[in-house]
């Protein structure tokens, strides 16, 4: 059982648990959006500014990522999570994408918290 909130002792406060619970949130709704190939969803959790880098050097916009989707095959996908961090108004987690079970590619994103939001805001994907 974790003690009291007790940031002098290194222990996350409340508003940091909910910040990390929001971004998770907003991760969450990512990977749902990428596994079920809906550009809807995957436009309300990326910025208008999105940028992704690909690991052969492409440099990707929201609109290039959204069209892409809807012809990404159907398979069967799994995200694992490494880690998650939050420094303030940014966000970034860590995590390796699965298909058909063989590891495909990780991936580390960045998010800002606009509005109160957290929002995408760049990939970079590593092979």
């Amino acid at each position: 059982m974790r003690p009291p909130d007790a940031p002098g002792l290194g222990w996350p406060s409340a508003a940091a648990l909910a910040d990390l619970d929001a971004l998770l949130a907003a991760d969450d709704a990512w990977n749902a959006a990428y596994h079920r190939r809906d550009p809807a969803l995957m436009a309300r959790v990326l910025a208008d500014d999105w940028v992704g880098f690909a690991p052969d050097g492409r440099v990707v916009g929201k609109a290039d990522v959204l069209a892409s989707m809807l012809h990404n095959p159907h398979v069967a996908l799994a995200f694992e999570r490494h880690a998650s961090r939050v420094f303030g108004e940014a966000g970034v987690t860590r995590g390796t994408l699965y298909v058909t079970g063989e590891r495909f590619q990780s991936f580390t994103r960045l998010y800002a918290r606009r509005g109160g939001l957290w929002q995408g805001v760049a990939v970079q994907v590593m092979g």
